[in-house]
């Protein structure tokens, strides 16, 4: 999911002990300078000061880590794997460089090894969301419904405490929620979520997704109409419109179904071209 991703990538970088090395000072400096650039957005100017304080420090933790995290953006793993496999074995207890390299497993579909990260991530700073949201997704993937809906919970409820709960987090609780079947608690989490994020398409969806299930099929389709009028995000046009023929059909309102039916096939057929 983009919209799981997109938190982690923005966030900024922690400071993590690293070793001592002949030119820490230059090192720490090209670092800081790296993750100002970061912040703005200058990302291959952010590199080369990584590349910097690398070669100052090759075991400075932050640099890693910043070099990992730009390396997954630009769709580099390769470059992210071999940043934070150096990055561990010079701290094994910095709980942000083991939480990025259970990101990094969990994106190459390597579950056991992001669940291992992961849990390390978890147990060294238990206040950090992210690593048991990451748990739930993985769980998740390897079938344990019971266990993904018990990390995603806590991931959610860690935000709360710290002060608001991001929309990505509530969604993916409210959809594990709806898995299991739990329609009642996924009703109240995605209350929640429109209350915080009422301009979210991807809310207005799973609103609209959950009251099909329920039996509201004409309230479904108003969500799923509010929802193809909000901005993009990680829910496609063809997604909200698929939902819509769907509740329209059920509804009995079957022109409006063949409207949405004919938006899809002529938006496949575009596709394919």
């Amino acid at each position: 999911m983009k919209r799981a991703l997109l938190p982690v990538l923005g966030f900024l970088l922690v400071s993590t002990a690293a070793g001592q090395a002949p030119d820490a000072a230059r090192a720490r400096q090209a670092y800081e300078r790296a993750n100002k650039l970061f912040e703005q957005n200058q990302l291959p100017q952010s590199m080369a000061a990584l590349d910097e304080a690398l070669a100052a420090d090759p075991k400075n933790v932050p640099a890693l880590t910043l070099k990992a995290k730009i390396a997954i953006g630009s769709n580099r793993l390769d470059i992210a794997g071999q940043c934070l496999e150096r990055a561990v074995a010079a701290d094994p207890s910095s709980w942000y460089a083991r939480f990025l390299f259970g990101f990094w497993y969990y994106l190459r579909d390597d579950w056991s090894r992001a669940l291992a990260e992961l849990s390390a991530a978890r147990k060294l700073n238990p206040q950090y969301a992210r690593s048991p949201l990451y748990l739930g997704m993985t769980y998740e993937r390897l079938g344990d419904l019971q266990k993904a809906v018990a990390f995603s919970e806590e991931a959610v409820r860690l935000e709360e405490a710290s002060g608001k709960p991001d929309s990505n987090s509530l969604l993916v609780y409210s959809r594990l929620l709806h898995q299991a079947g739990r329609l009642a608690d996924c009703t109240k989490v995605l209350d929640k979520a429109v209350q915080l994020y009422p301009t979210s398409r991807d809310v207005h969806y799973e609103i609209g997704r959950l009251l099909l299930k329920k039996g509201d099929a004409k309230g479904a389709a108003k969500a799923g109409e509010e929802a193809l009028r909000l901005a993009a995000e990680d829910v496609t046009d063809l997604q909200i419109r698929y939902l819509l023929v769907r509740a329209y059909e059920a509804a009995g309102e079957d022109d409006l179904a063949a409207k949405q039916a004919a938006a899809i096939r002529a938006a496949e057929a575009k596709a394919g071209k």
